[in-house]
């Protein structure tokens, strides 16, 4: 979808019900002639993306280039190659930091269940304790 601003546009997709991320990508100029440099924000929660969406449309007539809000979902992301450094970090991880590790999901996982009013976030917490097998289901 194309969303037109005075003087640029904005691209986007509608998010799919499987994606978990979004970002905002433009070009932008360097140096060199002829040669575009390209940036973007953070990965955000998908939760995010009519906030990515608004503030485009607010920066865009700032832009020489349009600027597009990319919903992902998780095969999206392991194919960027963004997170690769990351899962590098958790191979090379000792059993015990592993451990350790997954002990502090857990924990944070129910904190959040305990904590949190959205019963949205509480849910997908669940779901992470369901994919750890932590809970019991009869």
């Amino acid at each position: 979808m194309r969303i037109p601003t005075t003087r640029n546009v904005v691209i986007t997709e509608a998010p799919e019900p499987d994606d978990v991320f979004v970002y905002v990508g433009w070009s932008g100029p360097t140096d060199g002639p002829q040669v575009r440099h390209t940036m973007s924000t953070r990965y955000m929660p998908i939760t995010e993306y009519q906030a990515c969406v608004d503030w485009a449309v607010s920066m865009a007539d700032q832009m020489s280039h349009p600027l597009y809000v990319v919903p992902l979902n998780r095969r999206d992301v392991l194919l960027t190659g963004r997170f690769h450094p990351i899962r590098a970090a958790i191979q090379r991880m000792t059993d015990q930091e592993r451990s350790e590790m997954r002990r502090i999901v857990v924990t944070t996982c129910c904190e959040v269940m305990r904590d949190c009013d959205d019963p949205e976030i509480r849910a997908d917490m669940f779901d992470v304790l369901r994919k750890l097998k932590v809970t019991y289901e009869s």
